[in-house]
């Protein structure tokens, strides 16, 4: 039993959670870490890489196999009802929204993978979870990444079924398109491969992790701006919009510089010898239109392909088509220069806070919230607001965390600064929203902990 990942309070709540089975089946405990993002905001769906933590929030799961072949599952918070839904190739989701989505996401996920290694689908047997969240929702913390990886590590273990940490990361990443979130592979690979007090460096295509440890006198204050930002919910057109810019962005390069199949922006990168991104944008912006106000017709026409070629590329075909509004323009050349310089920034930043050097892994925190701000456009003025109170209050350097459009500020400090850093919080921010807003938004300091764990507990 590999305890180490664990926390005396998570395997008390698993405990508390395993009194519900009455099975002779074996019985499995799983903890799944949410993130926070120090930096690397919106690149990872581009192929380009990041720099988050596992923060000391997690959801824990408890799982035993059934007799048959149905997942049923409960949550310890009753406000998420109990679920129930039978194995099959092709699992139909609930209506959007639904917090069971994720686990039906892990499951098809899970199958999907392993099917197409020949295992036969009625080799799977079902499963019944018992789950206990505690990462908050809709704030920019991966809620839904650790409920995905929990549940998929859960069903894996049921079944005697193993993956490498980077082959489950994968998967569980390309699982959660389940819920029609065009997201990238970062909140998965860091909930399933962190390290205490480190940070983790994460590349993609192929997935490859670097650890860098925090400073010791380092600290990290994470703040909620009760804004809700649920990327399964209205966010989530937002979110995918910027996908579709970013990838459109990606093909017009793509023909400038002679990479054929150059989808994301990662394909250009990796392309490129020596590239700085500001030439990278110079080059983009003399061949395009500061906007597509004709949207992808206008897209289309200008890369000389089939309109329904590109919109099938770009938006998906069928169930799993995203939807856009095609009355706004597309901002390509504004989305693609933060993705580029925001990689810069994290590369810069890996050496910064790998070598202690906390003043300018600050700045680097505070260039990545202005180009979220003013060239990605997922700021709030609730987050600007909480950003330049901790700026204020001596944090070296603050941000939005997470999609934006609401959720979470971090802001790195010195150890001694952050609780006057939170009282600034309480007092600029929080007082200003209701009588008792600091009471119900999360605000703390937050350490960097270890990754998923899997430990067979009866």
């Amino acid at each position: 039993m590999n305890m180490q990942a664990w926390s005396r309070e998570e395997f008390n709540r698993a405990e508390a959670l395993v009194r519900g089975f009455s099975t002779m089946e074996p019985v499995f405990a799983v903890r799944a870490p949410g993130r926070v993002n120090l930096i690397g905001e919106h690149t990872d769906y581009s192929g380009l890489p990041v720099l988050p933590i596992a923060i000391d929030r997690s959801t824990v799961a408890v799982v035993a196999a059934r007799c048959d072949r149905t997942i049923q599952i409960a949550n310890a918070d009753p406000a998420y009802p109990a679920r129930s839904f039978a194995l099959a190739p092709e699992i139909p989701p609930y209506p959007r929204g639904d917090w069971a989505n994720y686990v039906k996401a892990a499951v098809q996920g899970v199958i999907t993978h392993f099917c197409a290694r020949g295992i036969p689908i009625d080799r799977f047997s079902g499963a019944t979870f018992l789950i206990d969240g505690r990462v908050p929702t809709a704030v920019g913390l991966s809620s839904s990444a650790a409920l995905t990886v929990a549940a998929a590590l859960g069903f894996m273990a049921v079944n005697g079924l193993e993956l490498l940490p980077r082959e489950a990361a994968a998967m569980i990443a390309r699982s959660e398109w389940y819920v029609g979130t065009m997201a990238g592979g970062m909140d998965q690979a860091v909930s399933l491969m962190a390290r205490r007090d480190h940070a983790v460096f994460i590349e993609f295509n192929p997935l490859r992790t670097t650890e860098v440890p925090i400073p010791s006198g380092a600290a990290v204050v994470v703040a909620d701006s009760l804004e809700v930002a649920d990327k399964s919910g209205r966010v989530r057109n937002e979110y995918n919009r910027r996908v579709v810019e970013c990838s459109l962005a990606a093909r017009i390069l793509g023909r400038a510089f002679g990479i054929d199949g150059a989808t994301i922006l990662g394909d250009i990168v990796k392309h490129l010898d020596n590239w700085r991104a500001d030439d990278i944008v110079q080059t983009l912006a003399a061949i395009i239109p500061e906007r597509f106000t004709g949207a992808i017709a206008q897209a289309a026409e200008f890369l000389e392909i089939p309109e329904p070629e590109l919109r099938a590329a770009l938006l998906g075909e069928g169930a799993a088509r995203v939807e856009l509004d095609e009355r706004r323009p597309l901002e390509c050349l504004r989305r693609a220069r933060h993705v580029l310089s925001e990689t810069e920034r994290v590369h810069r930043a890996v050496e910064a806070l790998g070598n202690g050097r906390l003043d300018e892994m600050g700045r680097l925190m505070d260039e990545s919230h202005r180009s979220l701000r003013d060239d990605f456009e997922v700021s709030t003025e609730r987050l600007d607001r909480m950003v330049e109170c901790a700026r204020r209050a001596g944090a070296y350097g603050a941000r939005l965390t997470g999609a934006g459009f609401g959720g979470c500020m971090i802001a790195l400090a010195d150890a001694a600064k952050s609780p006057a850093i939170l009282a600034a919080l309480e007092r600029d921010y929080y007082a200003t929203l209701a009588p008792d807003a600091a009471t119900r938004a999360l605000h703390a300091t937050m350490c960097a902990g270890p990754g998923a764990s899997v430990i067979k507990i009866r």
